[in-house]
């Protein structure tokens, strides 16, 4: 038994969880095993059919960014208020992933 126990809290060590947090507007998680901070992705609906994205991913489909500059494309005024959103919030979620690393890298 005490093998056992002793094999569950060593194996617990090395399960890395997951940490929810939230500012006003968003809500995030934050993978301690990884360092990668997801940013949950309103669909306007119920919150069980929002979906959480893994902040800095970049593109990189080639045939994707050929299109957009070979399209011109019309902007309304709601779609740049939501390209600002966007990137306000992209900055928020840098600003908290750089300050969770640097408390982490200073507890240690």
């Amino acid at each position: 038994m005490k093998i056992f126990l002793i094999l569950l809290m060593a194996y617990s060590l090395k399960a890395q969880p997951w940490v929810m947090f939230n500012d006003l507007d968003d809500t995030y998680l934050y993978d301690q095993a990884s360092g990668q901070v997801y940013i949950r992705v309103k669909k306007g609906g119920k919150n069980y059919e929002d979906t959480f994205v893994k902040m800095g991913v970049v593109d990189k489909n080639p045939n994707k960014n050929s299109i957009n500059s070979q399209t011109k494309e019309i902007d309304t005024p709601k779609e740049n208020d939501s390209k600002k959103d966007q990137q306000e919030l992209l900055k928020k979620a840098q600003e908290l992933q750089r300050s969770i690393q640097n408390g982490i890298f200073e507890a240690e």
